[in-house]
């Protein structure tokens, strides 16, 4: 039988390790703390995150922007981007771009180049390459000042017409839609004249041309890439002067359809 005195005495036991430990966590966190105080009285001023500075030669951040629907290899030429944010006298100045697409820059409207040279501020830059030898491709042109880098980037039209045919009463065109879309992509088509809005086309997976009920002058929605689109105008009023305009995702395509 246990007595109410053992039980006190076997609780006094168990909380003994207890105790000693909450002592000694106390002393452990006493030392570090003194530890510490010692360190940092020692240290003088202490900078944990220095201030930045930043160099000389880094200008103000600057973009290009991109240029669009360009024809096949032919120079390609950004808009002027104004140097600024320069506190040194001047900051390197560099270019480059993949292979045969004659990346170069231009200060001030001298002759492009493309060594690596300076620029200081209020300089004008501008960047040229050749667009690529085919449709729907994109070129791309890095140019870096100082630390700073920003890409000039052209890509070439989708789609170029082949020489018009007589057909009924009509004379028509077509060609393939080309992109670099590496999943399946949705483009809006429309088309439009300076006549009275005879222009139409139609859109095809085969070089078979449309039956005449497939021709539309309507805006559609829809995926164009590698498949060919047919574009006709009546021949009367081509040649009376009618310029015929394909439209795909904004940017107006004129479509030649005088023979």
């Amino acid at each position: 039988m246990t007595t109410p005195g053992a039980i006190i005495a076997g609780t006094r036991r168990s909380a003994k390790p207890a105790i000693r430990s909450a002592k000694i966590s106390a002393a452990v966190y006493r030392l570090l703390l003194l530890a510490s105080i010692v360190l940092l009285a020692g240290c003088g001023d202490i900078q944990w995150f220095p201030p930045y500075e930043r160099p000389g030669t880094t200008p103000d951040q600057f973009t290009f922007a991109p240029k669009t629907s360009t024809d096949k290899g032919v120079t390609v030429t950004s808009e002027e981007i104004t140097v600024s944010g320069l506190t040194a006298d001047s900051s390197p100045i560099s270019v480059t771009g993949p292979s045969g697409s004659e990346s170069t820059y231009s200060i001030n409207g001298a002759a492009a180049t493309s060594t690596p040279g300076t620029v200081k501020n209020t300089d004008k830059v501008k960047v040229s390459h050749k667009s690529a030898d085919t449709l729907g491709t994109t070129t791309k042109t890095t140019l870096t000042i100082g630390n700073v880098s920003a890409d000039f980037v052209s890509t070439t039209k989708n789609i170029e017409f082949s020489a018009p045919v007589e057909a009924g009463f009509y004379y028509r065109a077509q060609g393939t839609f080309t992109s670099e879309d590496t999943v399946p992509v949705v483009h809006t088509i429309s088309i439009k004249d300076t006549a009275n809005n005879g222009a139409q086309y139609a859109i095809s997976d085969t070089d078979t041309v449309p039956i005449d009920s497939e021709f539309s002058n309507l805006s559609r929605t829809v995926l164009l890439n590698n498949r060919r689109i047919f574009v006709r105008n009546r021949i009367e009023d081509v040649k009376n002067g009618a310029i015929t305009t394909l439209t795909i995702d904004g940017v107006d395509i004129k479509v030649n359809l005088t023979p």
